[in-house]
């Protein structure tokens, strides 16, 4: 028997706008994945060198898992110049909390500003923020560390922190983390098609050290794909910070030092029991 493929864009439904391919062009591109699928009704483009393929991260959306984790953390991407944008990812454990929030042209305080309103608001509060801090995010972490936030600044420039022997930086080490994250296929995230192309959009390569590259934000921009910043900002939680206890929160309460071995409360607590 003989196969048939029919494909049907957007245009010939009624229950389409007419101004949505233009809207979707606008703001993903004619060329990207998302315009594709939405628009066109085509196949999604993946090279075969992607780090993160649409097949991983499609059967995540919305999945109904059981919440696991010990605390939340946040992945604060900074925007450095131009269209970029400043994005904010929140994630509990197997779980992306939230469609990522993504703001435009703000100066570096009121990035602050934002990022405290959000803190401050927060059901789950996080135990730690993780910014990047190249550009304007070493700003960012002085001020929300002067505010008494618990902000960890991370240089995805500098040398793995883990597993310096398979990556160049930090930054690819990240990616790669967020990687296994999909392939364990117990996690969840919302629909955020936005967030959806831009993981898919990185590319890597092996340099000639054998150690693995993820494709940087310049060279994207220059084969016409979207800087990944909401992507940035969800690979920015695993940069660690997960496991930190909230200094506010009392774990346990003792009536001596466990530790006073010799002093006269020790010997005195021995003795009642």
């Amino acid at each position: 028997s003989t196969w048939r493929c029919y494909t049907i864009p957007c245009s010939a439904s009624s229950r389409v706008s007419p101004n949505y391919p233009m809207e979707m062009a606008h703001e993903y591109g004619e060329g990207s994945n998302v315009f594709r699928i939405r628009v066109q009704g085509e196949f999604p483009l993946s090279d075969d060198n992607s780090v993160i393929s649409l097949g991983m991260v499609e059967p995540s959306i919305g999945r109904e898992v059981s919440p696991s984790g010990v605390s939340e953390v946040w992945g604060l991407d900074v925007a450095r110049f131009g269209d970029d944008t400043t994005a904010l990812a929140k994630r509990f454990g197997n779980t992306l909390c939230e469609p990522i929030k993504e703001w435009k042209k703000l100066d570096l305080m009121q990035i602050c500003g934002l990022v405290v309103s959000e803190f401050r608001l927060a059901k789950r509060r996080p135990a730690s923020i993780n910014v990047d801090v190249i550009g304007l995010g070493a700003g960012v972490v002085d001020r929300l560390n002067e505010l008494g936030l618990p902000v960890r600044g991370v240089n995805v420039a500098e040398s793995p922190a883990v597993d310096g022997h398979l990556y160049m930086r930090q930054r690819d080490e990240l990616w790669f983390r967020a990687k296994e994250w999909f392939e364990t296929r117990a996690v969840s995230i919302p629909r955020d098609d936005g967030l959806i192309e831009e993981l898919i959009g990185p590319t890597y390569k092996i340099e000639s050290s054998g150690k693995l590259k993820v494709e940087s934000k310049d060279d994207m921009k220059k084969r016409g794909v979207k800087s990944p910043n909401k992507a940035d900002a969800f690979c920015l939680t695993f940069a660690g910070g997960d496991i930190a206890i909230n200094r506010m929160m009392p774990i346990a309460q003792a009536t001596y030092d466990p530790f006073g071995v010799g002093t006269e409360d020790f010997e005195r607590a021995v003795r009642k029991h």
